[in-house]
């Protein structure tokens, strides 16, 4: 693409590859999508671990204006999703709108120009009318502190050396979350020793995984069947909401059956009792896993119920003082998830950065927008996420929004458009009260939904549907609308 574009995307996961589809579908062309990864899929690039797989069912996990029939699984693995996104990126013609292997460090707004500045890593340049961040929380690896002192193998699931021979070796893994319930079954059946670190134990339920038959591909691929099975999924999925509100029928039946899971599969009553939450379910990621429990039975496995204290440069210190030698040690330790877009500093029509704009937790207006930084958006921004269903009906829901902003600047022949401070203050206000009563709100435990004085920066308190319905339209009343200067380019 000769010159500057129109609009830039910062990242090529499926919420960028989704963003450029639908900017395509509307006619505009004049964009580029920036990657610092070598190629597309963000989350399912960068996660390659053994035993990587979606926790949302497959014919959900993908997107609505292209449901493929060929997933493998009910539950889909990992390779198969970033080759679903290489699908997208081919058939919409996207790749000529990619530039890979690049990272974007700064990006200034010119307030005169009604240009956002971009600055790369490389030391060269950008600019575009239109700034869209589409990263999402779940990109920059966390690390236990003082881990440096260690002298074996590191990593984390993220970062995964698939070249590494865990064969007959000591390992520690570190942490019982969504990555680790799916590492820790392959690394117990190649390790020598297993020694799992847990600091919280999480809710988990069975995995309702199986095959896609022959049939149900073959019946899958007659677009009203398809359709109708995906409205199927959205809804089962969807109204699982109410489990969230920490009472009602489902609740309680989504309870029940996390206590029968952990009855069933683990029959040593100590170790049962080490895997039980002491917290209201929902209030921390619930899991999906069949194999996890079983892993912990093996006879070269060990739980230890307690979070890490230190390390030595022969291993891991336990919590009782002890050192546990390792050769290697796995980090299925989450992401850095407070800071919006921590590493690439953002900076508005007032010189404030993105950071120093909401000191009190990451927000934004509908997650999407942020007042104060004109022509920017974002997808799966501060409370997008939600804990029943697939991200993807939102980042439809979004792109579609932002599609309707950019074409509203082109109707109204203006240059930008943000969202006023009231309107993005009283949005925020109600989004904590609706989250008040929630289980993500509870004392009881702290998740990566919020930060340490309690506000829910993650969670969208609500329904899919409402989401895709907040979103349907822009209201006009929230936003500035300025035609100061020339008309954008198309």
């Amino acid at each position: 693409m000769d010159g500057d574009p129109r609009i830039v995307i910062l990242g090529a996961g499926m919420s960028g590859v989704c963003m450029g589809i639908l900017l395509k579908r509307a006619g505009i062309d004049s964009f580029v999508i920036i990657e610092r990864s070598a190629g597309v899929g963000g989350t399912w690039w960068d996660n390659v671990y053994p035993g990587a797989q979606c926790d949302v069912r497959s014919h959900l996990y993908s997107f609505s204006f292209e449901p493929n029939a060929d997933w493998s699984r009910a539950f889909a693995p990992s390779a198969e999703i970033q080759r679903y996104v290489e699908h997208c990126v081919d058939k919409y013609d996207l790749r000529r709108h990619l530039r890979l292997n690049t990272t974007i460090t700064d990006a200034r707004w010119d307030g005169a120009a009604s240009r956002w500045r971009l600055g790369l890593a490389d030391g060269g340049s950008l600019a575009s009318n239109i700034f869209i961040c589409s990263i999402g929380p779940l990109n920059r690896p966390r690390l236990p502190e003082g881990i440096g002192a260690f002298k074996g193998t590191v990593m984390h699931s993220a970062r995964w050396d698939a070249g590494y021979d865990f064969r007959g070796k000591r390992v520690a893994l570190i942490g019982s979350a969504a990555s680790a319930v799916q590492i820790a079954p392959h690394l117990a059946e190649a390790a020598g020793h297993l020694t799992i670190f847990q600091r919280t134990p999480s809710w988990i339920l069975p995995r309702p995984d199986r095959a896609v038959r022959p049939i149900e591909k073959a019946l899958l691929r007659i677009g009203a069947l398809a359709r109708l099975n995906r409205w199927w999924h959205y809804w089962v999925h969807d109204v699982r909401y109410s489990a969230f509100r920490g009472s009602g029928l489902i609740h309680r039946a989504m309870v029940g059956l996390a206590e029968r899971h952990l009855k069933s599969q683990v029959a040593t009553p100590a170790l049962r009792e080490a895997l039980r939450p002491n917290y209201p379910m929902g209030c921390k990621r619930v899991l999906i896993s069949s194999d996890f429990y079983p892993a912990l039975s093996r006879p070269n496995v060990a739980l230890i119920p307690r979070a890490v204290a230190g390390f030595t440069a022969e291993g891991v210190v336990a919590a009782d003082g002890a050192v546990r030698p390792v050769d290697a040690i796995v980090c299925a330790t989450g992401f850095e998830t407070v800071e919006l877009l921590a590493g690439t500093t953002v900076v508005g029509a007032t010189g404030t950065t993105l950071r120093d704009a909401t000191p009190g937790g990451a927000e934004a207006y509908r997650g999407t927008l942020v007042a104060g930084f004109p022509n920017f958006f974002m997808l799966l921004g501060p409370n997008t996420a939600t804990g029943h269903t697939s991200a993807l009906i939102a980042v439809e829901a979004q792109a579609g929004y932002i599609v309707k902003c950019i074409r509203r600047l082109d109707t109204q022949g203006a240059v930008s458009l943000e969202v006023t401070a009231r309107a993005m203050r009283d949005y925020n206000l109600s989004l904590q009260a609706r989250l008040a009563p929630t289980v993500w709100a509870s004392p009881a435990c702290g998740s990566w939904y919020k930060t340490a004085t309690g506000k829910i920066i993650a969670i969208y308190p609500g329904y899919g549907t409402r989401f895709q319905l907040d979103l349907r339209t822009p209201k006009l009343s929230d936003l500035r609308i300025s035609t100061t200067g020339g008309a954008p380019r198309t």
